[in-house]
């Protein structure tokens, strides 16, 4: 009974409101929902501006509607496209199985433009790849700004329970985050803190249907087209279905260059739609706050299917399913692809499993398969894992053993964060065997052993300019596989955000290294030292820039010495719809044997990279953009430019989940052996992917 009166009940309407930013009367039947607190920069004190929330709701939709007042100023209003809210804003959170462990998040700018996705693990992570169909506009008043948003109940998952609800509110002139149930700045945001939402009682649930058809047309030395169709069915509100024949996964952005020194691969983030959504049931994820060390084992990596092999052959995708489901604590995933050949990659079955059960509150087991078949070799992964949020901090584990064509090998992980307005604590702990090969599905760094702790205690002061500084200290050790001899580290760890929203952070290690670098175990002392200085990205000019100065062993080089990775990215945003960037991306390294004194001497650089990335983004409207990148590349070993790339984009998303794309792209890439430039990408494409709704 209690828990009745403390519960949300929204006003239910048979004459449901005009989304269009303008509250009609409708709105204020239901009780308003006030009292805001801040988040930061003063955690616990009353919001610097008012907000009130209204809750309407009928038999097929949940209305929302936010009253923000903001003091006489104007809104900070940047017109952006889909999921690029910013500016003044305001977001919703539902946690629909009211389980406390994921919700969705709607959030709505003052300029009307959407961004939508999940927050997962109790909400210590955040996943943007969900995208809904959901409809919201704003509108600029005499107080300030108004939000309306409509939720079809057949767009989102849910259960017969009462949902868990939470309200966001960011005021970017003066830094502020703002929320109705209060959240701490440490540990930052939790489900667990939700209010209650009562009286949801839908009409139908489930029955929803969405078609995809997707077609394009390329140029490139001759005229080609092709066409696909993307499925998505939710039978019920608890269970999910998705399928993808003949896709056509061209990226619309080229991946960025980049400078790899190291002895692994590099890690490229996923683009692609249908491997996007619902990725996050396979892969475990940390929180953002005070990470260090390997992080948990990617045991699912999807740009490993659909690759490119021997160098520009692409593995053609035939057809993909993926079933979702959830509900009374469990929840289960599976996902099959199919691959055709290319050159001597064979026809290959991809397959993913996983099944989770929330054994107590704050408590998640779960297993998971990950494999891939071919007639020439298999690797297939079993993992269990364990996620434990309480308010004295987050706990993950994995227990991992993968068979990659008869040759096994064990693997485990576990990580422990707790964060508090005093300090902050992490420690880790990581094995991989040397047999431990998941290359084909999944990603690892180092094979070994890997153990590490930080401390930092956290400072608040009451006035000032300063917010907040803390000062960490910790160590590690490591031993690669099949290595003899420990590496042993020691580090600290300093940052200072300011009331203003400014941000610096400093690291400094030094390292006794045993290292195998492929033709034998190597021995060396060194150093590592990175610097962050980020500003306020609110404002209409703002800089962020970093470096790194490194003594490793160089695998591009094949020999130890420093290397020294800086750049600095600047924005401007001249006017609400025009955005323009450009980052600068420096990376040098040293002659074997180069002391730190003989740095400055020119002649001891062994090679540069200078990387120059400027951007512009032009929004016409919400949906219709025009966003232009380029990439220019110069090598100071051959004295010119080593690649230069073009890649203009008009964008229109005419209806939800509905787009219109003209790409074009242009590469090109110095050939050292022939001393000349060639193409390595040259076409336009026009691409329309269009939403057919049930």
């Amino acid at each position: 009974m209690i828990l009745f009166f403390l519960a949300i009940n929204p006003y239910f309407t048979n004459v449901p409101p005009k989304i269009d930013g303008n509250l009609e009367e409708i709105w204020f039947k239901a009780r308003p929902i006030t009292g805001f607190t801040q988040q930061s920069p003063d955690e616990g004190k009353p919001a610097t501006e008012s907000t009130e929330v209204y809750l309407l709701t009928d038999s097929e939709n949940l209305y929302i509607a936010f009253r923000c007042f903001t003091n006489g100023r104007k809104p900070v209003v940047n017109i952006r496209g889909w999921d690029e809210s910013s500016g003044d804003e305001v977001s919703l959170y539902l946690d629909t199985f009211g389980d406390k462990r994921t919700c969705y998040f709607f959030t709505v700018a003052a300029s009307g433009t959407q961004e939508d996705g999940i927050s997962l693990s109790g909400g210590i992570s955040f996943d943007d790849s969900w995208d809904g169909v959901w409809f919201a506009d704003a509108k600029i008043t005499d107080y300030g700004y108004s939000v309306e948003m409509k939720i079809p109940f057949k767009a989102i998952r849910y259960s017969s329970n009462d949902w868990g609800i939470q309200f966001r509110r960011e005021i970017p002139v003066n830094g502020e985050t703002d929320y109705w149930k209060p959240v701490p700045e440490f540990p930052g945001f939790r489900i667990s803190q939700f209010g209650v939402l009562s009286a949801i009682h839908p009409s139908q649930k489930g029955r929803f249907l969405e078609i995809y058809p997707v077609g394009f047309v390329r140029y490139n030395e001759s005229l080609s087209g092709d066409a696909g169709l993307d499925v998505s069915y939710n039978p019920s509100s608890q269970f999910g279905f998705n399928m993808t024949v003949n896709p056509d996964f061209a990226q619309i952005e080229a991946d960025p260059f980049q400078v790899n020194l190291s002895k692994y691969a590099l890690y490229l983030g996923e683009r692609r739609p249908f491997f996007l959504e619902g990725q996050e049931m396979f892969n475990v994820k940390r929180g953002n706050n005070l990470n260090i060390g390997p992080g948990p084992i990617k045991i699912l990596y999807t740009r490993n299917i659909g690759k490119i092999v021997e160098d520009s052959l692409e593995v053609p995708i035939r057809v993909g399913l993926k079933f979702t489901t959830r509900g009374r604590g469990l929840e289960g995933a599976a996902m099959y692809v199919n691959t055709g050949a290319a050159g001597e990659e064979p026809i290959a079955h991809y397959i993913a499993l996983k099944g989770a059960k929330l054994v107590f509150p704050g408590m998640v087991m779960g297993v998971t398969y990950s494999g891939k078949e071919s007639n020439i070799n298999h690797t297939r992964v079993i993992t269990l894992d364990g996620n434990y949020i309480t308010t004295f901090g987050n706990l993950i584990s994995q227990v991992s053993y993968a068979d990659s064509s008869g040759i096994g090998g064990p693997a485990g992980y576990l990580n422990y964060t707790y964060m508090s307005r005093k300090y902050g604590l992490n420690a880790y702990a990581s094995y991989l065997n040397s047999n431990y090969n998941i290359s084909e599905v999944g990603y690892t760094g180092m094979k070994g052993t890997q153990i590490g702790a930080i401390f930092l205690p956290l400072f608040s002061p009451r006035s000032g300019p300063v917010r907040l500084y803390g000062f960490g200290l910790g160590s590690g050790i490591s031993r690669e596989a099949k290595q003899p001899h420990y590496s042993k580290e020691i580090f600290s760890f300093l940052f200072v955000n300011t009331r203003n929203n400014y941000s610096a952070n400093t690291s400094f290690s030094l390292n006794d290294t045993y290292e195998d670098t492929g033709g034998g175990e190597i021995h060396y002392k060194g150093e590592n030292f990175h610097l962050e200085l980020h500003g306020d990205f609110s404002r209409p000019i703002a800089v962020s820039m970093w470096g790194s100065l490194n003594c490793n062993f160089n695998y591009m080089a094949e020999h130890l010495g420093y290397q020294l990775f800086t750049g600095m990215y600047l924005g401007y945003k001249p006017m609400a719809n025009l955005g323009i960037g450009v980052s600068v991306d420096y990376i040098t390294y040293w002659k074997d044997s180069t002391s730190f004194i003989r740095m400055t001497d020119r002649s001891r650089i062994e090679d540069s990279y200078l990387t120059f990335s400027p951007s512009i983004g032009y929004h016409f409207t919400r949906k219709l953009e025009l966003d232009i990148r380029g990439e220019i590349v110069y090598l100071r070993s051959i004295g010119k430019l080593y690649s230069y790339r073009i890649n203009p984009v008009i964008s229109y998303n005419f209806l939800p989940k509905s787009h219109l794309y003209l790409v074009y792209s242009k590469a090109v890439e110095f050939d050292s052996d022939m001393w000349e430039y060639t193409e390595t990408d040259r076409g336009a494409e026009f691409k329309m992917r269009y939403l057919y709704y049930f």
